[in-house]
């Protein structure tokens, strides 16, 4: 039975949308679920099942990584240093707000997915029925939320929703040593869990409490 690559692209479109507007300490391991939901239907209609267990299986050890790092980080000592959460080059809501920045990029990743998944041959992939657009939609806003990030759980959430995404690319692509490679790639989701976890517990910002009034 032949995908039904409309159905495709409408999943990966909302798995991009997902990715570009998630916010807050979850963010890494909403945007990793996102994106795999979102990519894993294509890869099993075009390279197996095998392939979509190993894009929710990254997913899922993002959300398990990410907890357990900030737990373990939590019950050390507060040191100084870069809260994940933070912004470094501006305040949440400066310039034009950073939700409105990702959607104004992401407007302009759907063309250029759209043009890449029907004119950019790769490997196995045909380029007549466009199965790379979710990979590609999802790369993209990926990409652009580094590019605009503010914070280090922004580029944490763009390493691991670009991981995934290449790591369906790459099935789709049938590379060389696919499932290993492709695993890989995926494993940087789990990996920015871990650093943006580790990173809001160990350097968490301490509330000062309420002065009051003498």
């Amino acid at each position: 039975m032949e995908p039904n690559e409309p159905l495709l692209a409408a999943v990966g479109f909302l798995a991009a949308v997902v990715v570009t507007l998630v916010d807050g300490r979850r963010a890494v391991t909403w945007a990793s679920l996102a994106a795999a939901l979102g990519l894993a239907p294509s890869v099993a209609a075009s390279y197996g099942a095998d392939g979509a267990v190993v894009l929710l299986a990254a997913a899922v050890a993002a959300g398990v990584a990410g907890v357990l790092s900030h737990a373990v980080a939590g019950r050390l000592p507060r040191v100084a240093g870069v809260d994940a959460g933070v912004p470094v080059v501006a305040g949440v809501e400066g310039l034009f707000g950073p939700r409105s920045i990702r959607v104004a990029t992401a407007v302009l990743v759907l063309p250029a997915a759209s043009w890449v998944s029907f004119n950019i041959p790769l490997g196995s992939a045909s380029t007549i029925s466009g199965v790379l657009f979710p990979a590609a939609v999802v790369g993209g806003c990926a990409g652009m939320r580094l590019l605009t990030a503010r914070t280090v759980l922004d580029i944490a959430v763009g390493v691991a929703a670009l991981g995934i995404a290449v790591a369906a690319a790459w099935f789709l692509s049938a590379g060389v040593d696919t499932l290993s490679s492709a695993a890989t790639v995926a494993a940087l989701a789990p990996g920015a869990a871990i650093t943006s976890g580790w990173l809001r517990g160990r350097h968490r910002a301490v509330r000062r409490p309420a002065q009051t009034a003498s």
